[in-house]
């Protein structure tokens, strides 16, 4: 389940006047551990104070000479990878969250990069299967091709049992890196699960195989760790863009559950790839897959 700023946001703050001292907010910061301070005119919302901005500000100076007039806001329902997106975007480091107009929450840069710490894998340094669902849901909503590239290594349990599971594990992060470089700025990497990688992008089917063939080629031309041959296999299901979806959490799901099992028709088959042959179907949607003749 893909988490949202309502999950993590702090409702630890407290509102403060324009022309207030400075010396109240930082007594507030030292004596009752609050650390952000939105700013107010009257009834309007016009700035954000945080403990940053009230370091080495004289106690004498009002609220106005310290605080931050750069304010963006997000509602308490924004997933947090697209918090995450906000932060980098414009540089900040509090979002304020709103909902129906009144300011019931705030985010901060730290807090959220905490929090997503959780869904980066320990031993690759990737991350988790949240961060594919996200994106893979926001490229479908933006009426753009989602295509999964789910890539499994070939016995990967005979060389966990042959050369031992701390091998195994260096494997698993040599490929994450090999991986990572090779792919595309517009695509998305995650592990998804013991020796299981996804690769999504935005490409249609031609364009994936293609993708998918390079990475193919690059693993098995690549020098593992005490000369160990690495094989995948893969598979690929895609979206598409045409159709208006309602159900997207179902969508992607199913997505990523054909491009797994086309993996599995991959290795059984002894191909390297192997593209889906489906049509995902419920009440209002569906979603239809091409197959290599």
């Amino acid at each position: 389940m893909i988490r949202k700023v309502s999950d993590i946001m702090l409702k630890n703050f407290k509102s403060i006047d324009l022309l207030e001292g400075v010396k109240v907010a930082q007594h507030l910061v030292v004596n009752k551990g609050i650390d952000f301070f939105p700013v107010f005119e009257e009834d309007s919302l016009i700035g954000i104070l945080t403990y940053k901005h009230l370091i080495g500000v004289h106690s004498n100076r009002i609220v106005a000479d310290a605080m931050s007039s750069k304010i963006i806001s997000v509602s308490s329902s924004t997933p947090l990878w697209q918090a995450k997106e906000m932060f980098e975007k414009n540089d900040i480091d509090v979002l304020l969250v709103i909902d129906n107009e009144e300011l019931i929450g705030i985010i901060s840069k730290t807090m959220l990069y905490t929090e997503l710490g959780k869904h980066v894998d320990l031993l690759t340094g990737l991350y988790k299967s949240d961060y594919i669902y996200y994106y893979a849901k926001k490229l479908i909503k933006d009426k753009q091709s989602a295509t999964i590239i789910f890539i499994d290594i070939n016995n990967f349990g005979y060389i966990d049992k042959k050369y031992g599971h701390i091998q195994g594990d260096l494997i698993l992060k040599e490929l994450a890196i090999l991986l990572k470089n090779s792919i595309p700025l517009e695509t998305f990497l995650c592990r998804f699960g013991g020796d299981e990688f996804i690769v999504l992008t935005p490409y249609a089917l031609d364009q994936c195989i293609n993708l998918t063939e390079y990475l193919i080629k690059e693993i098995s031309g690549f020098h593992f760790s005490n000369e160990i041959k690495i094989n995948v296999s893969a598979g690929i299901a895609i979206s598409s863009s045409q159709e208006n979806y309602e159900n997207f959490d179902s969508i992607v799901y199913e997505l990523i559950n054909e491009a797994s099992l086309a993996s599995t028709t991959a290795k059984k088959q002894k191909n390297l790839f192997h593209v889906a042959e489906s049509i995902v179907q419920d009440s209002v949607s569906k979603i239809k897959y091409e197959i290599i003749t």
